[in-house]
């Protein structure tokens, strides 16, 4: 059974002519009555009793429009919603990101994408640099935000494109009795025989990255 066979029964049974049904649906008389024809010997039903003034519904084709009826309206929503989906308007968008450096920025850009795209479900994930490039590969995420100069692998760099998001100044933390230069900015030689903890070394700002 096709959904044109459900649309020529549905009108049909509206019109009560096969005429009528015929000129809505644009199509000729004899076609809409074979493909009626087909329908019921597929059923195995009757679905119709003809008279000199047109067509009168079955009992079976009472049943039968009322499921045609609810099926077509499903496939014309799924229509819709596929439609919306590829132009971005219905779906789901899944960020990972590095929570506390996207905390100033995310939660605002967020709340403005649900404001344009209220049928996109958007949800944000706190994952670490290594496990967003493996989801973005994956699939589990759409986009991932983080620092990547230092965790793509060669082969993963032709997979996954990047873009620089912003750049953020890097402080140093240590003792208060630490003795630094009288200059008010010190410098990272100031530091050469100090051992660090450094969140990413050598990635150079925050970036988004996506599957290319």
């Amino acid at each position: 059974m096709e959904l044109r066979h459900l649309r020529y029964f549905v009108a049909s049974a509206e019109e009560l002519s096969l005429r009528r049904a015929a000129h809505r649906l644009h199509v000729s008389q004899p076609a809409l009555s074979l493909q009626i024809g087909k329908l019921e010997d597929e059923l195995g039903l009757k679905l119709f009793e003809r008279n000199s003034r047109g067509v009168e519904l079955t009992e079976a084709g009472q049943a039968f429009l009322l499921g045609g009826r609810r099926v077509l309206a499903a496939a014309k929503q799924a229509i819709a919603q596929a439609q919306e989906a590829a132009k971005g308007e219905r779906g789901r968008l899944v960020i990972g990101s590095i929570g506390f450096l996207t905390s100033s920025f995310l939660p605002i850009a967020l709340g403005r994408f649900r404001e344009q795209r209220p049928l996109v479900e958007a949800t944000a994930l706190h994952m670490s640099n290594r496990a967003q490039v493996e989801a973005v590969l994956n699939g589990s995420i759409m986009l991932g935000i983080g620092f990547y100069g230092y965790v793509l692998e060669e082969d993963e760099q032709e997979q996954v494109s990047t873009r620089l998001l912003l750049r953020s100044p890097v402080g140093i933390g240590c003792s208060k009795h630490r003795r630094l230069p009288k200059r008010a900015v010190p410098k990272l030689r100031d530091f050469r025989y100090d051992k660090f903890m450094d969140f990413a070394v050598g990635s150079g700002g925050l970036s988004l990255s996506s599957k290319r």
